[in-house]
Formats: structure tokens, C-alpha cells, sequence
């Protein structure tokens, strides 16, 4: 089946919800793990570990938007193309550093800051680079 050439505001749309809802899971998954209270695993405390992560709410959120996104996904990979969606979706690498720094309070030096930009302005020449080879 041959995709329209150009991205509705719809696409975009469930694209941002997948980013979104990426960024929630793994937000939560690091919030449920924070709640075992267990700083290092190892094998010797796994089962103790993975038995306090099962009881987190944190994690069943988690695995919940993973299931939500993995609809939103689908839906997007029906529309566009991987490589398109994909680059769209990259956004993360801006997302989740964000959203762990207000919510987990986690330092993110100036440098990792410096290094998540070029990424960034990477995926923005790579998806424009992308768009213009479809539109052709």
C-alpha cells in the first residue's frame, strides 16, 4: 500500500503521544524501582528486588503506557514511513532527560545538555533531509 507522501496533523499528533507516553513509561519504571529502595541489584537481592517491582504501582503505569504507545505506534507505522516515524519519535532524547530533571530531580550536566542539542539538531537535518527525498 503506498503511503500519502505528506504527514497529517493527526500522525504528528499520535506521533507526539507515543513520545509522550515513551517518556511516562520510563519515568515510572525508574520511580517503581526507586520504591524497592534497592540501590544496587545484584544477584543475590534480584528476587528480593523483582518482588517489591512487581507490588509498584510505578511499574503497572509504566507497562501500561507501553501498551497504549504500542497502539499509538502501530497506527503511526500505517501511516508513514519507519525511517520518518522513527526520527519523529527521537524526540525523546530531548523528552526524557527533561522530564527526569523536574520529576526525578536528577543533575544533567552542561555537557550532556550540549551533547542532547546535536542530537537533536542531528535528527532535525536527518528528518528534513528525509522529508525533501519523499516530497522528490
Amino acid at each position: 500500500m503506498k503511503k500519502s507522501t505528506g504527514m497529517s496533523w493527526t500522525t504528528i499528533l499520535l506521533i507526539i503521544g507515543v513520545d509522550i507516553l515513551n517518556a511516562c513509561a520510563e519515568l515510572s519504571f525508574k520511580k517503581g524501582t526507586m520504591a524497592t529502595h534497592i540501590h544496587q541489584v545484584l544477584f543475590s537481592n534480584f528476587s528480593e528486588f523483582a518482588l517489591r517491582l512487581i507490588s509498584s504501582t510505578s511499574l503497572w503505569t509504566g507497562i501500561l503506557c507501553y501498551v497504549v504507545m504500542f497502539l499509538l505506534w502501530i497506527t503511526v507505522l500505517s501511516r508513514v514511513d519507519l525511517s520518518v516515524a522513527f526520527l519523529i519519535f527521537s524526540a525523546d532524547y530531548l523528552l526524557i532527560p527533561l522530564l527526569s530533571f523536574v520529576f526525578l530531580k536528577e543533575n544533567i550536566s552542561l555537557l550532556r545538555w550540549v551533547g542532547i542539542a546535536f542530537v537533536l539538531v542531528g535528527i532535525c537535518l536527518t528528518s528534513r533531509s528525509a522529508l525533501s527525498t519523499r516530497s522528490s
